[in-house]
């Protein structure tokens, strides 16, 4: 009976951990391609990169890493970063990138 209490209480953790990964990844997705638009780029796509259990200030949480494809002028494919904490974006960067002429 206990058993079964448990492992019931273990498969929905992990759905639930499953269900704010999803999030996550959608919400990354969400600010890469706003990212993109802001800066008058092509998204192209994106990657999950790892994840680890991180503190940011007061602040723990799941941190994860995209990486994330884009274009600037449709001929050169770049590669930029986005780090978030659980639901939040913490910072993007991107590499150096030539302007369309």
């Amino acid at each position: 009976m206990l058993g079964d209490a448990i492992l019931l209480l273990a498969i929905g953790f992990i759905g639930l951990l499953f269900w704010q990964g999803r999030r996550q990844a959608e919400l990354a997705r969400m600010h890469a391609k706003r990212y993109c638009e802001r800066n008058q780029l092509q998204f192209l796509d994106i990657a999950w990169q790892g994840g680890k259990l991180a503190r940011s200030g007061r602040h723990w949480g799941w941190q994860s890493h995209y990486q994330f494809a884009f274009s600037s002028d449709r001929e050169h494919r770049y590669e930029g970063d986005l780090h978030m904490l659980n639901l939040r974006l913490q910072h993007i960067e991107t590499p150096v990138y030539r302007l369309p002429e």
